[in-house]
């Protein structure tokens, strides 16, 4: 009996040992951890106001079998709406080639194409275009000047780079992890990569070319490349912020009707239904 006590006993102070431990730990442990958290913070919190945006981008392509080089009028609703048209040379007879994304649906259409394509948003948008691993909300998240931050990571800085690094991470022993590399000078993000949980690189973006429009601060280039080294670059032209948004532009049930009769042309579409 008096062994079974004796045992209750050490395992007693055993467990005692290790709650101090944690408790002599825990404030340590959220000091060093406080200044990564709070930028963490800061860049979750950073363009957070924007709800919605409107522009006009030149989209180019590097690295791929096809040539792209075009100019783009979009319109965005933060988190999961975006509606893309490409601007024919002359517009009038309706754009050459039309994206809608919402919550349901991403469609593409247009007369560069033998038949419109519609798939769930839960796919890769750009896999299905162009291989680049990017979410449609991924990509929403950029032109609201936010960036894609998966929910629930952890943030620490690296100190042995000469450079400013955030490395933000979630999970265990297989980790998805962000990689945040900031400009020495400003202060501004440089680049954001994702990786998988076997250390594989799904991403990189690179921002640059930062114009402040009203209270916030936007990337008017942004570059999205994978492990290949195949790039599509955005360069903004003109970009709103907030503006209001009629004629439910992310609507696809309408789009087949509206596209293949050419009834909007460009110039017309970006008038009436963008920037108005």
């Amino acid at each position: 009996m008096e062994l079974i006590h004796i045992r209750i006993s050490i395992s007693f102070i055993i467990v005692l040992s290790i709650l101090q431990g944690c408790t002599f730990l825990g404030p340590m442990w959220k000091q060093s951890e406080t200044p990564a958290s709070q930028c963490l913070s800061e860049l979750l919190n950073k363009n957070s106001a924007i709800k919605r945006c409107k522009g006009i981008a030149k989209i180019s392509a590097y690295g791929f079998d096809i040539q792209v080089n075009e100019r783009v009028a979009f319109i965005s609703e933060y988190p999961h709406c975006l509606r893309a048209e490409m601007l024919s040379p002359f517009g009038g007879i309706g754009s050459p080639f039309t994206l809608v994304c919402n919550e349901n649906q991403i469609y593409i259409t247009g007369r560069i194409l033998p038949e419109p394509y519609a798939f769930k948003p839960d796919g890769f948008l750009l896999k299905k275009i162009l291989p680049i691993k990017l979410m449609p909300n991924e990509l929403i998240s950029c032109l609201n000047g936010q960036l894609p931050i998966d929910k629930g990571m952890r943030a620490r800085f690296d100190h042995h780079s000469s450079q400013q690094i955030l490395w933000l991470t979630k999970g265990f022993i297989w980790k998805k992890k962000h990689k945040i590399v900031f400009y020495s000078k400003s202060n501004d993000v440089q680049s954001f990569e994702t990786y998988d949980r076997f250390n594989a690189l799904i991403y990189r973006l690179y921002f640059d070319d930062y114009r402040k429009i009203g209270q916030f601060l936007i990337p008017f280039k942004i570059r999205f490349s994978n492990d290949s080294n195949q790039s599509i670059v955005i360069d903004m032209q003109s970009y709103w912020v907030n503006k209001p948004i009629n004629n439910m532009p992310f609507q696809t049930e309408i789009l087949d009707e509206t596209s293949q009769k050419g009834k909007f042309s460009c110039i017309n579409f970006i008038i009436t239904r963008l920037f108005y």
